[in-house]
């Protein structure tokens, strides 16, 4: 009797992630939040100021969300890049969006730049980056409540209420650094959840239609729940969750940094990209120029802080004058992406954060 050597199977490898219109897109409405927010006034009075005002905290929180995804995508097992090559390119930004933010906030354009933070988050993740999805979902999941309880611990032992006094160059370092990772407005020490749960999404296949779903549906959840549950908690304990100290705990309102706020927060911005992808062939008939706009993410965020700068301050006194404001720096920022991506591809900065990679491949072809 003939004996047959049964073939091995082998698994098929892992398909790179491409470029996700849907991912520009999103990124376009981060850009727009954020230019919204950062016209103001933040005044939320009546219904108009509050719709105005829905991206407030947010906005913010969806940027640094879609920054965990693009580094888990340019970190991707399956591209083969060499460790150096990938760490170089990560150091590189790190360092430039640092000095970016730093430089950038002096200028009369009143927001709080987030680039430093940035800068901070992009250097802490170079290891994780490493990590299994399982572990990166965990450490995900046991910081969103972990960072804030230790940020909030830190500023109760240092006797410090939380101000979010913008970050600003001096002479020393310490105080720069201490600002970027626990005073400033986006204590890093808590940014970087949202940071992690992009990358640990950027592992999952986004073009599989359940998880798209899922994200939607659950994120939904999510936003509405965390909000939900601090409302709840608040009226059963008695404990004004704007009190500071560990009363943030209880915390759903904007940059309160706390647990329920990152659950909403997130929410939101994975319900977004839920959304977003499962509607991405219609966008990539229909939303050229929103897609132009989020590819040119970083020029156009540095671009809208310029215009502030020169032609919105000092603040608009009426919501009106802010949605005015707000909707000619949109309209502006979206004609010069839309302009530029068919002719010239990458904007400036987005050239200037692939420079190790254009380089390196220079190199390689002499």
């Amino acid at each position: 009797m003939n004996t047959q050597t049964p073939t091995p199977t082998i698994s098929p490898p892992v398909a790179p992630p491409q470029r996700s219109i849907a991912l520009d897109v999103a990124r376009a409405f981060a850009v727009i939040g954020m230019i919204a927010v950062n016209v103001g006034p933040q005044q939320a009075d009546d219904l108009l100021g509050r719709l105005f005002m829905l991206p407030f905290g947010r906005a913010s929180l969806l940027f640094v969300f879609l920054a965990g995804i693009g580094l888990g995508m340019l970190t991707h097992p399956a591209k083969q890049r060499p460790w150096r090559e990938q760490w170089t390119t990560l150091v590189w930004r790190a360092l430039l969006l640092l000095v970016a933010g730093l430089a950038l906030q002096p200028i009369n354009h009143g927001v709080s730049v987030i680039l430093a933070v940035y800068g901070v988050l992009f250097l802490v993740a170079i290891p994780l980056t490493r990590l299994r999805t399982s572990i990166l979902a965990l450490a995900t999941g046991a910081l969103m409540i972990v960072a804030p309880l230790a940020w909030m611990g830190a500023l109760v032992l240092r006797g410090e209420a939380f101000r979010g006094t913008p970050i600003l160059v001096s002479g020393n370092p310490l105080a720069i650094l201490d600002g970027i990772v626990m005073t400033g407005p986006y204590p890093a020490l808590v940014w970087l959840v949202p940071l992690l749960a992009g990358l640990t999404l950027s592992r999952l296949d986004l073009r599989n239609r359940r998880l798209q779903l899922s994200l939607l549906v659950g994120g939904m959840a999510a936003t509405v729940g965390g909000v939900a549950l601090s409302r709840l908690l608040a009226m059963t304990t008695g404990i004004d969750p704007t009190d500071g100290g560990f009363a943030r705990l209880l915390a759903s309102y904007d940059h309160s940094q706390a647990p329920l706020w990152l659950l909403s927060g997130i929410g939101s911005a994975a319900a977004l990209v839920g959304l977003l992808l499962l509607v991405e062939p219609w966008l990539a008939r229909h939303a050229r120029p929103l897609i132009h706009l989020g590819r040119l993410s970083l020029t156009m965020y540095v671009m809208h802080l310029v215009l502030l700068a020169i032609f919105v301050r000092p603040d608009p006194h009426t919501t009106l004058e802010g949605i005015a404001f707000a909707a000619l720096i949109s309209t502006f920022c979206i004609i010069c992406a839309h302009l530029w991506v068919p002719r010239r591809g990458q904007g400036p900065l987005e050239r200037l954060l692939r420079l190790p990679v254009r380089l390196a491949r220079r190199t390689a072809t002499i």
